[in-house]
């Protein structure tokens, strides 16, 4: 049993630097893109190349035309995705998608790869 607490301790030092850098590399921005074409491409126009159109109709703003949006910056669209959560105080608000912070940075990272 004390082997089992050591080796999941020393994962979590081995893994924990990951969740708190900063999310800007290439393999943020992949990982953002898989998991908006997952998750956020039900109701926005996520990624070009999603499998599927949205169900809204309209849909939802494309990531892109947010990306370009002036105003925008990251920690407007984490605030965004993590407050604006529809329920009976914000009937219109945005689905919970359920992602983890450093998810939520990640599909970030992609929207501003998406700034021209």
């Amino acid at each position: 049993m004390r082997i089992r607490s050591l080796a999941f301790f020393a994962l979590c030092l081995t893994t924990g630097p990951a969740f708190t850098r900063p999310s800007n590399t290439a393999d943020d921005v992949r990982k953002g893109h898989d998991l908006a074409a997952l998750v956020c491409a039900n109701c926005h126009v996520a990624a070009a190349d999603q499998r599927f159109t949205p169900v809204l109709n309209p849909p939802a703003p494309s990531f892109e035309s947010i990306a370009q949006r002036s105003g925008t910056t990251a920690e407007s669209l984490e605030k965004f995705m993590t407050t604006t959560h529809r329920g009976l105080d914000n009937p219109g608000g945005m689905p919970n998608p359920y992602l983890m912070d450093h998810q939520v940075k990640q599909v970030v990272a992609y929207m501003f790869s998406l700034r021209k």
